[in-house]
């Protein structure tokens, strides 16, 4: 069993936005970083489970799958995208995730199946893995929701939500995290699955683009090196920048995962003379010169951007630059 070092990389990256250090992970399980050189290299399950494991050690209180797996960023996502350039709908990914999904991962067996209504879902983590790693099963399932529509938006640039959903595990407490995080109700103590209208299999794909994703990547990187004040201002500029593009961009989720209610975190980016909406616009606005730059399609830069269509990519853009993108873009 395995995951790829390009998936594995990904987990490792978010660790950041746990108050964690990536170096220090690999380091106190004595993981050979080499490994992560070349992303199609296989990461054993041992290596995979220790390391989820050691990462909820040290967060014991955190529920880290939901929280890495709604947050797992639509950016550096190219390794598991280009498997998925052949696909025209969503009905062929789910299709062919059977024979895709081993490409990256062989810790989890997926499977899905729709009727006259609804189309379902569902994921199995291999038993010897649950066996030897019960945290870590449990943040590998938690992950899976936003993973999956975590994808789904990377192909579609649309934010599809499920009808219902189940979880292996008990409900912590009502409404559980989980609810707050899917936005649909949830049956506890049944094997996972997700359950969605059957019409979301015509969408079709439009964003099965790594290239894109790789030059989103290095530039989110250059913006990220860029940034080194320590200030809140700053924390949220990065948790942002590592999160976009991403169905959680809204102040709620941010503070949240931030450790602050709304209030909290409102105030002191006023002490800073400014505001999360300041923020998230002000990164937009850089990003979209960027990406204008590298003559990207004004609905893959509305798509980067964590922007529901082009026209409100256009609306913003007409507010802060004085014109349409695509004047500017000739200009440039």
């Amino acid at each position: 069993m395995y995951l790829t070092a390009g998936t594995f990389n990904i987990i490792l990256r978010q660790v950041s936005l746990l108050g964690l250090n990536e170096a220090d992970v690999l380091c106190a399980l004595n993981i050979d970083s080499s490994l992560l050189d070349k992303t199609t290299n296989k990461i054993d399950a041992d290596i995979i489970g220790q390391s989820i494991e050691y990462i909820a050690s040290q967060k014991p209180n955190i529920r880290i799958g939901l929280r890495m797996g709604f947050n797992f960023p639509v950016s550096i996502m190219g390794i598991i995208l280009n498997v998925y350039q052949n696909c025209y709908t969503l009905k062929d990914v789910f299709d062919r995730s059977s024979l895709y999904a081993p490409a990256v991962n062989t810790i989890c067996l997926f499977s899905s199946y729709s009727d006259e209504r609804y189309f379902y879902h569902s994921m199995k983590v291999a038993d010897k893995f649950v066996e030897n790693y019960p945290i870590a099963t449990r943040h590998i399932y938690e992950s899976q929701y936003g993973i999956i529509l975590q994808l789904i938006y990377a192909l579609t640039g649309k934010h599809i939500t499920p009808i219902s959903a189940y979880s292996p595990y008990e409900q912590e407490k009502t409404p559980d995290l989980l609810e707050y995080f899917i936005q649909c109700p949830i049956q506890f103590s049944k094997p996972f699955r997700m359950v969605f209208d059957k019409k979301v299999l015509d969408t079709r794909i439009i964003n099965a683009n790594p290239e894109m994703l790789l030059i989103a990547e290095r530039l989110i990187s250059q913006l990220l090196n860029k940034e080194q004040r320590q200030s809140v201002s700053s924390v949220v500029h990065n948790y942002i920048l590592q999160t976009i593009p991403g169905i959680n961009l809204c102040l709620k989720s941010v503070a949240r995962d931030l450790n602050m209610s709304e209030r909290t975190l409102q105030r002191k980016l006023l002490a800073e003379n400014t505001s999360y909406q300041a923020i998230l616009d002000g990164i937009r606005k850089e990003l979209a010169n960027k990406y204008l730059k590298e003559h990207i399609s004004l609905v893959e830069i509305a798509f980067l951007l964590g922007f529901e269509s082009q026209s409100a990519f256009n609306k913003f853009f007409r507010k802060h630059f004085g014109q349409k993108p695509t004047i500017y873009k000739d200009r440039l």
